[in-house]
């Protein structure tokens, strides 16, 4: 719901997404950046965020950025909630199984597990088995277990786990990246530091550490 209706918000301001756009490659010209190459062809701007997750140091290595962020694999299962079940009535973490719940409206979602294999995305249902056992031993009537929704994704990573964000050596090209398993909580912080540093404002937090400088 948030996520809709920020996007809304940003459509009502003149911002248009371009789903589905690839980016080819970033268009430099000494130090500034002169465009982003697609398939739709170049796009053009004044500013440039980088904020591309796990695939940020992939995107940035032909400029000569080498980015400190790695990418470590994740996992989550989602249970439908059905009329009867009794769902967790908030998130939290089994700090003894390193599993975490949330629920999202009628689906029950666990996570858990950090795994180092490049880029890699796929996944079987046997990684899930741990997962699925701790949630049926501590919600046995919290969800329709039967029915699993299994995904993988990518934790964008960084030594200090912390993200990367500010100026870039090329003078139009901004960071906001590296948010590591936190990228939701951080998401709206970081986005409001970047623009007040893009605007020549002074940002409301020290970032010192936090910066490719």
């Amino acid at each position: 719901m948030f996520t809709r209706n920020l996007a809304e918000r940003c459509r009502e301001a003149g911002v248009r997404f371009m789903m589905d756009t690839p980016i080819e490659g970033i268009q430099a010209a000494g130090d500034r950046i002169e465009g982003i190459s697609t398939p739709q062809g170049l796009i053009t701007g004044d500013d440039y965020v980088l904020s591309l997750g796990s695939y940020s140091p992939i995107v940035a290595r032909p400029l000569g950025y080498s980015l400190p962020i790695y990418p470590v694999k994740g996992y989550s299962v989602t249970f439908p909630i059905r009329d009867g079940h009794v769902p967790p009535s908030m998130s939290g973490v089994d700090e003894n199984n390193l599993v975490a719940w949330a629920r999202f409206g009628n689906r029950l979602r666990v996570t858990a597990t950090a795994e180092f294999s490049g880029y890699d995305r796929t996944h079987k249902p046997e990684d899930f088995d741990a997962m699925l056992r701790v949630a049926k031993q501590l919600f046995p009537h919290g969800a329709d277990f039967s029915e699993p929704d299994y995904w993988a994704g990518l934790r964008p990573m960084t030594p200090e786990n912390t993200p990367i964000m500010g100026k870039s050596r090329h003078r139009n090209l901004y960071l906001n990246t590296g948010h590591g398993h936190m990228g939701w909580t951080m998401a709206c912080g970081t986005a409001s530091v970047v623009a007040d540093i893009m605007a020549g404002r002074q940002p409301a937090i020290d970032i010192t550490g936090m910066t490719l400088a």
